[in-house]
Parts: structure tokens; sequence; C-alpha cells
């Protein structure tokens, strides 16, 4: 099983092969004058093509051999893992009490290694207990995670104001709930920005600029945006305004995402999530990147980036950011038919879809869910999650995705010969497009239940 527990260090963009998106070409050639002011970004660009294993044989999502790992990054990525997972508090406070001895054993002068090895080998195994009994299945991919950190360079010694601090981390990131929108539903999470997300500059010329930009951006004229954002972009690195470069980042890559010029986009995303301090705005960039490498069939570069926007959405206490990670996680296993990893994340995104009050969000997941799981030939677990997004569905009065899940359910029970239960679902398809909705997935539904 490919194992994505969150790394320490993330790999940047590798950039896409040219041969690979030939219809842009010329696109691409145009687009280049608008990094040509920033210093040698192709030199950025270009990464180590060392690959690490872990001891099954199994490739490492990120390349932990490029650097020393600090064991205040390992007790953050070990933190977050804990509350992505949704362990329950008996379980959170178990596995604590042990990162507390590595807490400890760190901030000595000269901390002693094994200590520090066996309360973390200690803790995983507790965190693969409660994944092993909650999905039914055994599961090592914490203690795999620990045992591949071991044969890398750990720098054990930490100062005790280096040491991470989940508590102060989630209540310094986070922001009240209200304000965190980033996915409503499916068809407008690439269009809304949470208040999270926004950054006012201090400096008034700047902070003029960077409105008129996003103004043009609002109304759809891409092209005097990316004119407006680059003058920001100018202003910005002329003061030293770091956020403000790293914002502009993610606009022109959004903006470059709509024009479909796939490496200026990758790019500029790439670049926000390495200068921004907004952990959401991370979160989304390597969403975006996965989904873009996600299109392209490169999948091990998607999940390495869905993975990452697992880990910092946990970073800013988004939930709803994290559940859509995961859920991209399941789908791309699902995609290279690892079933046990996908059905591992598709459990992950739909108890962090409980978390929330968002019944629309929880509909799309269990929906995505249920047909991940029909490619994979779990018909059980598919009627399981189309129950669950028809539940959500309804009370969100989408009746036409109602209507569709209902049908789903339907063909899966004529699969299993239960025509009297295909019949009732399809009955139940048909009153709720009630109202003239979708016609055409009406006569289809009468068709069906005539053969029936």
């Amino acid at each position: 099983m490919y194992n994505t527990i969150y790394p320490a260090y993330i790999r940047p963009y590798q950039g896409l092969q040219q041969k690979q998106i030939t219809r842009k070409q010329d696109d691409e050639k145009n687009s280049q004058s608008s990094k040509q002011t920033e210093n040698n970004p192709e030199q950025e660009r270009k990464q180590s093509n060392h690959q690490s294993y872990f001891p099954n044989g199994e490739k490492v999502a990120i390349d932990y051999t490029r650097r020393q790992i600090g064991i205040e990054q390992v007790l953050t990525d070990f933190k977050n893992t804990t509350n992505a997972i949704g362990a329950p508090d008996d379980i959170k406070a178990e596995v604590d009490s042990y990162l507390s001895l590595v807490e400890s054993q760190a901030q000595k002068n000269n901390p002693n290694a094994q200590i520090i090895q066996s309360n973390l080998k200690n803790a995983s195994q507790i965190l693969d207990e409660y994944i092993t009994n909650t999905l039914k299945k055994p599961s090592k991919v914490v203690e795999n995670w620990v045992d591949a950190l071991f044969l890398q360079q750990i720098n054990y010694k930490a100062e005790p104001k280096e040491i991470v601090n989940e508590t102060t981390l989630i209540s310094e990131a986070s922001a009240p709930q209200n304000e965190i929108q980033d996915i409503k539903e499916e068809d407008s999470t690439d269009k809304v920005q949470s208040q999270t997300d926004i950054y006012v500059p201090s400096d008034e010329n700047l902070k003029r600029m960077f409105i008129q930009a996003k103004k043009y951006s609002a109304i759809d004229e891409k092209e005097k945006a990316l004119y407006a954002f680059q003058k920001v972009m100018d202003y910005a690195l002329n003061v030293g305004d770091e956020q403000a470069c790293a914002m502009v980042h993610y606009e022109q890559a959004r903006i470059y995402d709509d024009f479909d010029k796939i490496n200026d986009a990758l790019y500029n995303y790439d670049k926000a999530a390495r200068q921004s301090n907004n952990n959401n705005i991370k979160a989304k960039s390597h969403i975006y990147m996965g989904k873009i490498y996600d299109d392209y069939v490169k999948l091990n570069p998607a999940i390495d980036h869905y993975s990452a926007a697992v880990s910092y959405a946990g970073e800013a206490d988004n939930i709803m950011l994290q559940t859509k990670a995961l859920a991209n996680l399941a789908q791309i296993h699902t995609e290279k038919y690892d079933k046990d990893a996908a059905l591992m994340f598709m459990d992950f995104s739909d108890i962090m879809a409980e978390e929330t009050d968002n019944p629309k969000l929880k509909a799309r997941i269990s929906s995505q869910n249920a047909y991940n799981c029909s490619r994979l030939k779990e018909n059980l677990r598919a009627l399981k999650y189309h129950g669950k997004s028809a539940k959500y569905f309804a009370l969100s009065d989408e009746n036409e995705n109602l209507a569709k899940e209902y049908l789903e359910a339907a063909e899966i029970m004529i699969k299993y010969g239960n025509k009297a239960k295909a019949k009732k679902l399809l009955g139940k398809a048909y009153i709720a497009l009630q109202g003239g909705l979708n016609p055409e997935l009406r006569e289809e539904i009468i068709q069906k239940l005539n053969l029936i």
C-alpha cells in the first residue's frame, strides 16, 4: 500500500514535460515573459532525481534524503496525522503522552536518540492499532513511516521554543468556522475564497493596486488582471512585502489555470505555497497542483501534493479543505487500482466530512466515494455511500442529484437480482424529479422501470 502519511518536507513542482501538453506549446512560449522579473526561475524548478524507499520496498512520497529532518517537524507531522485520521480523545491522549516524552528528551543538551525512537515507535503502534480497528484490516502505515524516518538524518536536538505546540498552532492558524467556506460545493469550490485567504498589505499603494487587479480578475478581464498583478509584484518586491508576492503568485496561478497554461500555473502555485505563511493558501495551492498532475495522469506527483494539502489544511484546522484533499487521495488510489489505500482514504474522508456541519460537502464526498467503490467492484460499500449521499442531498434540496444517487443504487440492486428493491429506488428517483427537473434523466428512469 502506498504510504502518504504527512511528509516532513514537500517535493516542489518539477514541471510537466513539453511532449505531454503539445497542444499548448504556443501558449506556453508566450507566457514566459511574465516570469522575467524574477531571478532565474528555471533554476528553481530543477530538482534532484533521488528516490527513497520504505523497508518493504515501497517508494516514499517525499525524498527525505535531501536534508536533515528536525525532530520538531516530525512531532508536528505526527500530531497532524493523529488529527487527520479522526482519533478519539483517549487515543490522542495516549499518543500525546509518548510525544511529550519525545519533546522533553529533545530539549535536553544531549538528547538520547534511542529513547526518542522508542517513544515514536510506541506512538505509531497506537495509531496503527486504531486504524486497524477502524478499517477492520491490518495496518502498519504509521509505523512504516516512522521506520523510514529512522533511516534518515534526524536532528534530535530542538530548542524549547522550536517544539511546535499543537494547541498554539491551531489557535494561531485557525479562523472562525463561519469564515471557512473553501468547499461549499463542487461547482463553486474553485471560485470562492474564504476570509482566511485574504492578505491586506500595509502599504496603501500596494493595497490599492492589489484591489484593482482583483477587480479585473473578478469581472473576467484575465489579461488585464495578469498585467495588473505583475505591476503589484514589481511594487511588492520593491517594498519587500513577501506575503503580497505570495498572494500575487496564487492569483496568477488561478488565472493561468483557467487559461489552461499548465506550466505557468504550476510554477506560480509552487511559489505561492513556498512563500505564503497562510496554511490555507499552502493547502489550496497543493490541491490545485495535485489536480493538474492528476489530469495529466502523473499520479505520484499528484499524491505528493494532495498529501501536502492534507497536512497544511490540518495545521490550519480547515476540516473542509482537509476532507477534499483526502477524497482526492481516495480518487487517485482508485485510478491506480490500489484498493486498500483507496478504501482507507475513502473512510478517512468520510470521517472528516462528518466532522463538518455542511450537508452539501457530506453529500458530494459520499457520492464520490460511492463512484470509487463501484469502480473497485465494492458494491456493498457503494450502496452505503449512495445511501449517505442521498440523505444529505435531500437535506440540501438538491433533488436532481438525489435522483441520480437513487438511480445508481438501483442499478447495483439490479446486478444483485433484487428487482423489488431496485424498483423502489427507481420510484424514489422518479419522485425526486417532480417539477420538470431533467426530462432526459426522468425518461431514463422510466425506461429502467419498464424493464424490471
